[in-house]
């Protein structure tokens, strides 16, 4: 069978995260018997990858996504396939029309992924962060629009649409179209674990893997080591924080809350880092930083991939949000609350000096790893659930 997975996403290192999760995903397809054709852009290309080879230029200095989409429609006018999967931030007139196109072309069955839901959410905190009366007036305005065509545009999605994979907040209709909770996988074979620290009077480094900083929520992360070093004595833990990424517009702001804090010789700025160079500096950590954000954007329920990174380096974590494979008794997990609270290092240090006492706990994570956090298994799950029969292909 033939399956095109459709993005508009571009191929930068902002969104080094993201690439990996659609590759990721692609190569599940591929290893369920799928020949997959997908998407992503770069510059002035709209690039055609996997099981085609096909360039478009377009004029990226206007109307990007204009253009995308059109071309997109075109492709599916001129090529046929079994399978659309087709990856929205949100809906469009233009995206219901690549959906009537690929069902004119004999597509059997189309589904959607919307990678964060509620996604409105993001388009309002443009408004509030307008710096001027008439920014704020004209971004009001354009979000007022978007909305409106996404919801009236939405109202036709159940004409052409299987199933929508959610990622977020949970719900079991999209525009009334069948949706189920959607899981972020990685591949567990790329990710080398780390070896466990037994040492529990070590000094304690923490680790933020981000693309952006304001749903993130690191800010926390800074606030409370703050209040921990204000309050620490020598005999406690000293505690650094490692960021790797960052969002080039949102930095600046980061930085000068490191000085603001006084933290500048507690924390590390290492740029994007990607395959070893990653690899080693997960080997200089104790404990990842998973989201910590998340009410920012109005969710409670979330799928991190950093987080499913970090369970397969057997590399224990701190996440805020809700997560349908952890829980309270997660013994390499700490949940925080997700609100604006600055993060308890007292009870992050307790986290990583248990974790720093269990033998297994490494081992275990890393198992735990593999059994729920596979791409294969994840991306078979929401064949099925669009009513693909993987055994008989049809």
């Amino acid at each position: 069978m033939k399956l095109m997975y459709l993005t508009f996403q571009e191929d930068a290192p902002l969104y080094m995260g993201v690439k990996n999760k659609i590759e990721g995903q692609v190569s599940a397809l591929e290893k369920l018997g799928f020949q997959v054709t997908y998407t992503m852009w770069e510059k002035d290309e709209f690039k055609f990858l996997g099981a085609a080879n096909f360039t478009k230029h377009f004029n990226s200095s206007k109307g990007i996504m204009k253009q995308l989409t059109n071309i997109a429609n075109h492709y599916l006018e001129e090529n046929e396939f079994d399978v659309l999967y087709l990856r929205l931030d949100r809906i469009s007139f233009d995206f219901i029309d690549i959906c009537k196109t690929a069902r004119l072309n004999k597509v059997k069955k189309i589904i959607v992924e919307i990678p964060n839901y509620p996604y409105l959410t993001d388009y309002i905190r443009n408004v509030k962060y307008a710096k001027t009366i008439k920014n704020k007036a004209v971004t009001a305005a354009k979000v007022t629009v978007t909305a409106l065509i996404d919801r009236l545009s939405g109202l036709s999605l159940k004409k052409y649409v299987d199933a929508v994979v959610l990622y977020g907040n949970k719900a079991d209709y999209f525009f009334g179209v069948k949706s189920m909770n959607g899981d972020n996988g990685i591949n567990i074979d790329r990710i080398e674990p780390v070896k466990q620290c037994t040492d529990i009077n070590k000094d304690i480094s923490i680790l933020g893997v981000a693309g952006t900083l304001w749903w993130q929520g690191y800010d926390r992360i800074l606030e409370g080591m703050s209040i921990y070093k204000k309050s620490s004595s020598d005999d406690m833990p000293k505690i650094r924080f490692v960021l790797v990424g960052g969002d080039k517009t949102e930095m600046p702001e980061f930085k000068k809350n490191v000085e603001k804090l006084g933290l500048k010789d507690d924390v590390t700025f290492c740029g994007f880092k990607k395959g070893k160079e990653l690899s080693d500096i997960y080997k200089t950590v104790d404990v990842g930083a998973s989201t910590l954000g998340c009410y920012r954007r109005g969710l409670n329920f979330c799928s991190s991939l950093k987080a499913r990174e970090y369970c397969a380096a057997a590399l224990p974590f701190i996440y805020a949000y809700e997560d349908a494979k952890l829980n309270d008794s997660t013994k390499f997990a700490l949940r925080i609350p997700n609100d604006e609270t600055p993060v308890d290092i007292n009870t992050v240090v307790d986290f990583v000096q248990n974790c720093r006492k269990n033998p297994n706990i490494a081992k275990n994570e890393r198992i735990f790893a593999e059994e729920n956090y596979d791409w294969k298994t994840i991306m078979n799950n929401i064949l099925v659930f669009a009513g693909i029969d993987i055994l008989n292909r049809n």
